[in-house]
């Protein structure tokens, strides 16, 4: 019996290993191709105004990831003069104004960031993972590469023996005014130091002396663009060739000047921003294989997935009472994930830029108050119909604590960072942290996350202040839309 019994296994076990699929792994071999713009070689000058475009064309034969790709250039003040330090803004893609992406056959739309600038400072910090910001290069005078949120530096990490040995611990001072001489706290622009310095990004990086300017080497990788086509990490072919344009910003967006620190002598950028070495080193697939089962699946069925768009509206309000809304139709979109709301000040300069706090708007550069115009209240309203029982009351740190489990893991770390960085998220996804991907875990083809667009949509924040106030509201709807790329067409709907 024991040997039927053990025959009996063996056969059973042979039997479902014969069975048994087996997959040949095809490992991605990516490559970077480097592609400058059109016509206007690598060189750009950021000086007064807005507006000025770059535009690189991905040829059609390419299998690319966006997601691993990353705009390259480098950056500099020319001809500074007139006193005082650079301050250059860190927590944001300050050069951008806005990020387009369209086929060229068809002119097909498939990624459109307004007001770029203001759209990632509103939300990196809330959609990057607090170890991915701890792990990014940290760009100073001396050297290093801008990638995204920079990691706080609070102490310099240079005691030698010669250094101690100076130090008499008997002096009134002594070790604690070395300590101190050596500090180098993380400071927000109106000059209030971080809640949680060893872990809140840089808001600004600072020159080295005075009236000298700031080099750095910038690596922006698309990823950056939060709720967009760039942030999929997937390989596409679309068989026509991609346009990316970029529309630059103005010299004040990306940095100010001041003295020591960034609230003293404030100024706005006085010369302009010189870019060199400016190209889109693109991700493309080597893997002949890969590429070669893409284009066969293009040439037949083709390509349909949802991916995320973004709908834009901006809105300025004067008053001690504000209403925004925005309007979304199944033609914007056919889910809804998230709508993200930035009260930014309007009256920002100098260290002011991008100010969006629930606490009252700093009327100068000196970080002076205008009394009574933070946000007290505000009561979002889907369709005639509020969303929260009552009026979120910031002054009891409503708004904190119901976003607090969509912030864990990300670069909020506080309910004082929170406030000061404020931005709203009415979300419809799965609950987990808003740097996490939920759509991973699933299936894509057979997973739609999302609030399903029938008919139309307004979404309103009905806002109080304690007294009258002026804001620019951002008004970002992250929408899914229907990719479909084939032979025959690509369409986005």
């Amino acid at each position: 019996m024991a040997d039927l019994a053990s025959s009996s296994s063996t056969r059973l076990l042979t039997k479902d290993i014969n069975q048994r699929p087996q997959k040949v792994l095809d490992h991605s071999d990516p490559r970077y191709v480097r592609i400058v713009q059109n016509n206007l070689g690598n060189t750009m000058t950021l000086g007064t105004s807005d507006g000025q475009t770059s535009t690189f064309k991905i040829p059609g034969s390419y299998v690319f990831n966006l997601f691993n790709s990353y705009f390259a250039f480098d950056e500099a003040e020319v001809g500074l003069g007139g006193g005082g330090f650079i301050y250059r803004f860190a927590d944001l893609v300050p050069h951008i104004a806005r990020l387009q992406i369209k086929t060229v056959t068809g002119q097909v739309l498939i990624c459109d960031i307004p007001d770029c600038h203001k759209y990632t400072n509103a939300v990196l910090r809330y959609e990057t993972r607090l170890e991915d910001m701890l792990l990014n290069n940290k760009p100073d005078p001396t050297g290093g590469i801008f990638e995204g949120l920079v990691p706080p530096q609070t102490m310099y990490q240079a005691i030698t023996g010669a250094t101690l040995g100076a130090i008499n611990p008997f002096d009134a001072g002594g070790v604690q005014a070395w300590v101190e001489s050596n500090f180098a706290p993380n400071k927000r622009p109106q000059n209030q130091s971080a809640k949680n310095q060893m872990l809140e990004p840089l808001y600004y990086i600072k020159g080295s002396a005075a009236n000298t300017s700031l080099p750095i080497k910038n690596r922006i990788p698309l990823s950056l663009f939060k709720n967009t086509i760039c942030a999929v990490d997937k390989y596409r072919y679309f068989g026509d060739d991609i346009e990316i344009t970029i529309v630059w910003t103005k010299q004040t967006d990306v940095y100010f000047k001041a003295t020591t620190d960034p609230i003293t002598a404030g100024a706005n950028a006085s010369v302009a921003v010189y870019i060199s070495n400016l190209e889109l080193q693109l991700c493309v697939e080597n893997n002949t294989m890969i590429v070669n089962d893409m284009k066969t699946k293009f040439m037949g069925s083709g390509f349909s997935e949802y991916i995320p768009y973004l709908h834009h509206r901006k809105i300025n309000r004067t008053g001690a009472s504000h209403n925004i809304s925005i309007d979304i139709t199944r033609s914007i979109g056919a889910y809804i994930q998230k709508i993200i709301w930035v009260p930014f000040t309007n009256t920002g300069t100098i260290n002011k830029q991008y100010y969006h706090g629930l606490g009252a708007q700093f009327n100068a550069a000196d970080a002076t108050v205008e009394a009574d115009t933070d946000i007290k209240f505000f009561n979002p309203v889907l369709n005639s119909n509020n969303m929260y029982s009552a009026k979120i009351d910031v002054d009891k740190n409503e708004a904190y604590i119901l976003q607090r489990k969509k912030l864990k893991g990300t670069c909020i770390t506080s309910a004082d960072d929170y406030a000061y960085n404020f931005t709203w998220y009415q979300d419809w996804t799965e609950q987990s942290p808003l740097w996490m991907k939920p759509l991973e875990k699933f299936e894509p083809d057979v997973y739609i996350d999302g609030y399903l667009v029938t008919d139309p949509i307004r979404y309103e924040i009905d806002v109080e202040f304690g007294a009258a106030a002026a804001r620019d509201h951002y008004l970002y709807a992250v929408m899914l839309k229907q990719l479909t790329v084939n032979k025959d067409m690509i369409t986005l709907q």
